[in-house]
């Protein structure tokens, strides 16, 4: 009961880690000819891979919803708009497309049936 509390605590954290990590990382851009969102598409990588690894090792659906949770709270919170402006997710196509996105594959893993 207590490894699982601790799994359960630890895959919040790496929610609010990732969330931390991705509303930073998913501004990055590089010009070349077109616009190359770099910073996107690692943070799709290491989301993607976190998620997965909860999936792998753990071997419940329940630590995946923490990772969820804690992720989605950071994610709302850095998308508040204040009195001096947004945070930190401001309002345009990459910040949309990286809280949708995000939003997407939680659902999609968080639902996925584990192997067996």
């Amino acid at each position: 009961m207590q490894e699982k509390l601790i799994n359960l605590i630890g895959s919040l954290f790496l929610g609010v880690l990732v969330s931390i990590i991705g509303g930073f990382l998913q501004a990055g851009t590089f010009q070349f000819f077109v616009t190359i969102p770099w910073g996107y598409i690692l943070y799709l990588v290491i989301f993607i891979y976190s998620i997965r690894y909860l999936r792998s090792n753990l071997n419940s659906r329940i630590f995946i919803i923490s990772y969820a949770i804690g992720w989605l709270i950071i994610a709302l919170l850095m998308s508040t708009k204040l009195r001096a402006g947004d945070l930190v997710l401001t309002n345009n196509l990459l910040a949309i497309t990286y809280l949708l996105s995000s939003v997407i594959i939680l659902g999609a893993m968080s639902t996925l049936p584990l192997k067996k």
